[in-house]
């Protein structure tokens, strides 16, 4: 077998290959009139790449359709309709609360699901913690400054349940390592 047949063999077995991650970022930035500058920061973008793949890692139905809804949630929470996504004390009930609206899934691998969604609750997390000093001063309201979670544990707790679940494919797309790393909107 040549390097050539291997390497197409291997990109046909993706669940989430480059290429659909190209049609649907194309096709949301085009909804959402972005700029060309816009387009690339999203398409380039880890947090909007796992949004998007996890109803395809997770095998659920309709995959395409709630890849595109959640990303469209996810864009409105970076946008100009940000304050509507602000976090607010009664969020703190759960790390996972604020990803609700752009967690519907039909069918699927639960637990890849929740792996998905627990790097994305990590990249939060994060996010509170590097905000914590910048919240203050602008009176926003901090689930860690708040004392409503305390940062290690729930960082402890989400890795834990991130490495229990073996997805690949995810892993690639969203290392855990990195994950934390990353701003939540497109920069």
């Amino acid at each position: 077998m040549t390097a050539m047949t291997q390497e197409t063999t291997l990109v046909q077995t993706k669940l989430f290959p480059e290429s659909k991650w190209a049609e649907i970022s194309g096709r949301v930035a085009e909804a959402f009139r972005m700029t060309t500058e816009e387009k690339e920061r999203f398409a380039g973008g880890r947090i909007a790449r796992l949004i998007a793949a996890i109803p395809f890692l997770a095998g659920c139905a309709d995959a395409e359709r709630s890849a595109v809804a959640h990303l469209g949630i996810y864009l409105l929470s970076t946008r100009e309709t940000k304050r509507y996504f602000d976090t607010r004390p009664e969020d703190a009930v759960s790390v996972l609360e604020r990803l609700r609206l752009g967690s519907n899934f039909i069918g699927g691998d639960k637990a890849i699901i929740e792996k998905g969604l627990c790097l994305l609750a990590l990249n939060m997390v994060s996010d509170y913690k590097r905000d914590v000093e910048e919240d203050a001063g602008l009176g926003k309201y901090n689930p860690i400054s708040a004392g409503a979670w305390d940062f290690e544990s729930t960082v402890e707790e989400l890795e834990y349940k991130i490495v229990s679940v073996t997805c690949e494919e995810m892993d690639e797309i969203a290392p855990i390592v990195e994950i934390p790393l990353d701003w939540w909107s497109p920069q």
